[in-house]
Formats: C-alpha cells, structure tokens, sequence
C-alpha cells in the first residue's frame, strides 16, 4: 500500500489474482513409490497351534507384501 493511502479505520477488501499453472488432465505427477494397482496371493497364513487357515499373503505390483487376514490378525502364524 503506497504511504499515501489512508483507511482512517476501516477495512478495506482486496483482490488477489494468482496465476496457477494448469496441469492437462491425463497426466499425473509420479512419486517415488507407484501405486498399487494388483496383487497376488503368494503364501498362505495359517495358525500355528491348529493350523487354521486364517489368512493369505499378498504381493503388490510394488513388491510389497501385506497381510489379509479372514478375520482379526493372529500374531503366532506360520506361512504355507
């Protein structure tokens, strides 16, 4: 605001204008790590006491490798 200018106790609105670039829409921004897009199941997780079948093992497209368990996780297990 020039020195000049004086608001004698009011407030004043302004306007701002910002300039964002836009992004075409079929491109996306890629990180480090790539989404998830499949997985597979690669190993079995069973009980280790009963040997109850209580979930299976699954490999992302990333390489990484997640738990899905059939009900609520089991902490003593063994992979089959």
């Amino acid at each position: 605001m020039p020195k000049g200018d004086n608001i004698s106790g009011k407030l004043g609105s302004a306007t701002v204008i910002l300039n964002v670039p836009v992004r075409p829409r079929n491109t996306r921004p890629t990180g480090k790590n790539p989404k998830r897009l499949h997985a597979r199941a690669i190993n079995r997780i069973l009980d280790k006491e009963t040997g109850d079948l209580v979930g299976w093992l699954y490999e992302w497209n990333t390489g990484e490798r997640v738990p899905r368990w059939k009900a609520s996780a089991v902490s003593d297990v063994i992979y089959d």
